[in-house]
């Protein structure tokens, strides 16, 4: 029988815990890539923290923090770009780094927006799938395992939530 504190060291996953450390150094699959055609913006919740997946106009993915750093808006309901996402609100512009790339309201000379960035990670895609890296840098290569490669195989892609933790 685990005691609390062992059962912890195993199931948390959240920034700073041991598990969550070491899930962090993988790819994770986060969505199908077929999930953002209709609608290119969709909430996710990896290893305990609160993101956007976005595929702006000139078809490039992006993962970053879930609220705009001005007003907290959430950026789920943001607008693509080429290239970024913009926010509804106010509305400030950000790129697949997190790097704050417009804000209307300041004067063209300003550096404000340089010193703007949300919390981002690189996402790749692969047989049909969304993968993100929310390790340290630099993140290992993708694996390219077989069946996400080869060529004419037939695909079939989905999900369901699972009340459980991972280890579970």
């Amino acid at each position: 029988v685990l005691t609390e504190e062992q059962n912890d060291r195993l199931t948390l996953v959240g920034p700073g815990t041991p598990m969550g450390e070491l899930m962090r150094r993988y790819w994770q699959p986060i969505a199908g890539v077929s999930e953002l055609n209709d609608k290119p913006t969709k909430a996710i919740r990896l290893l305990c923290e609160d993101l956007v997946l976005y595929k702006d106009e000139s078809v490039r993915f992006g993962l970053i923090d879930a609220s705009c750093a001005h007003r907290r808006v959430n950026l789920l309901f943001g607008i693509p770009e080429d290239p970024g996402l913009r926010c509804p609100s106010h509305p400030w512009k950000y790129d697949e780094t997190g790097q704050c790339l417009e804000m209307p309201a300041e004067t063209p000379d300003s550096t404000f927006p340089s010193r703007v960035k949300l919390k981002a990670y690189p996402v790749q895609t692969l047989g049909g799938l969304v993968f993100a890296y929310l390790g340290p840098q630099p993140a290992p290569l993708l694996p390219h395992y077989y069946p996400f490669v080869e060529e004419c195989r037939v695909r079939s892609i989905g999900w369901t939530v699972v009340t459980c933790n991972w280890l579970q």
